[in-house]
């Protein structure tokens, strides 16, 4: 069983949308299974006609869907539940990762499956549609039948163990990790340009956690204006990203929260950023503020930290499970958050310190801990399936 080469099938659909963290997440991670490894050859799948996504299609096993499953979410439906299984099946796969929360119901190999998070469920704005609903039985009874789930925190297996009610002995850890891109960068071209572009002559406190509701941005406002009047007065806040739907309980116009504070000339939104742009606003940040109610991981806060900007990061959820000892954590309060805001911005030691703590810190992170620890568990898996163990429990 140890000198056989066994394959890995690996759900591709996500490379589709490389901008979104399960799509950074598979990208990263395919990447380096596809490097190779001495027991485990991984096989992309995918639906064809494949995508022009910037990922290799040599190799890859794909399979073309029926007329009525072409586009939109009958196309992403019938992958998740028929054609990623055949697929696998064509590549003559040992196991199948999905590396998101939609597994197939019935699946004859071996089956593992990332669950980022379970915001759907702890937040009910996520999960409140009727189609939404069945969606989530769907793939909560295929995380049932998984012989691993694989997740970012140690936060979110309690979750999954919590409201999935599958035995902590099937959820295994992995932490995520920043794309190297995001490094420290002196580029003062860069710099000047991004503060002509908006107008920014002062200390920079930047956020781009993204817009919904959890993110808790109207408190991350509140707190700029209580800051404010102890900071030098050219000091902007920047926001970066966008709705990605117009559900206003979902993503709360930001601009309600900006006019009511008096703060349409302090406040910048700068919409959707490239990735070039954000590294550039990261680096030139005095200060990156995340003030979330709820990470599964914790992405942006990591990015950041990987330039050396200072963070102040909420101390909820997964949060300080990734900050630690990089950052300030604190209670995602206006109160708590401002007086953080006041002390970092005004304090040249402090923020030098915690550039420091924030580079150590974000180095103890990597894709190619990540890749290891995956491949660890897919023998472990194949291993326990070729010895008759760890059966899939019923569905409940």
């Amino acid at each position: 069983m140890d000198s056989q080469r066994h394959r890995v099938a690996f759900d591709g659909l996500f490379l589709q949308q490389p901008t979104t963290g399960s799509g950074q997440y598979a990208l990263h991670l395919w990447r380096r299974l596809a490097a190779g490894d001495a027991s485990l050859e991984a096989v992309l799948l995918r639906p064809a006609p494949a995508p022009g996504d910037g990922t290799p299609a040599n190799g890859a096993a794909t399979v073309a869907p029926p007329p009525w499953a072409r586009a939109g979410k009958s196309h992403k439906l019938w992958w998740e539940q028929r054609g990623v299984v055949r697929a696998a099946h064509r590549a003559s796969a040992d196991l199948l990762h999905v590396p998101y929360f939609a597994g197939p119901r019935s699946a004859r190999l071996p089956l593992v499956i990332t669950i980022h998070d379970v915001i759907p469920l702890v937040f009910p704005e996520y999960g409140g549609s009727l189609p939404m609903r069945l969606y989530l039985r769907l793939v909560i009874g295929a995380a049932r039948r998984a012989r691993m789930i694989l997740t970012d925190s140690d936060c979110s297996a309690r979750d999954i163990q919590g409201w999935l009610e599958i035995p902590s002995d099937r959820i295994q850890v992995i932490p995520l990790a920043a794309d190297p891109s995001f490094r420290p960068v002196d580029d003062p071209e860069a710099s000047a340009a991004l503060r002509e572009r908006y107008d920014l002559r002062g200390p920079v406190v930047f956020n781009v956690d993204g817009l919904d509701v959890r993110k808790n941005l109207a408190a991350l406002v509140e707190a700029f204006a209580r800051a404010l009047p102890e900071l030098p007065p050219d000091t902007r806040l920047v926001i970066a990203g966008r709705a990605h739907t117009g559900n206003r309980r979902l993503y709360p116009p930001l601009e309600t929260s900006i006019r009511a504070w008096g703060l349409q000339d302090q406040v910048v939104l700068a919409g959707r950023v490239g990735d070039a742009e954000k590294l550039a606003l990261y680096n030139l940040a005095d200060l990156y503020v995340s003030a979330s109610l709820y990470e599964g991981f914790g992405l942006s806060p990591l990015e950041a930290m990987a330039c050396g900007t200072p963070v102040v990061s909420s101390n909820r959820a997964s949060l300080p499970e990734v900050v630690g000892s990089g950052g300030l954590l604190v209670d995602p309060t206006p109160a708590r958050l401002a007086a953080a805001i006041v002390s970092v911005t005004t304090d040249e030691w402090l923020r030098r310190d915690l550039g420091r703590r924030a580079l150590a810190r974000a180095g103890a992170f990597s894709w190619e801990r990540t890749a290891d620890a995956t491949r660890d568990v897919y023998r472990h898996v194949i291993r326990d399936a070729h010895a008759g163990h760890g059966r899939r429990q019923p569905a409940r």
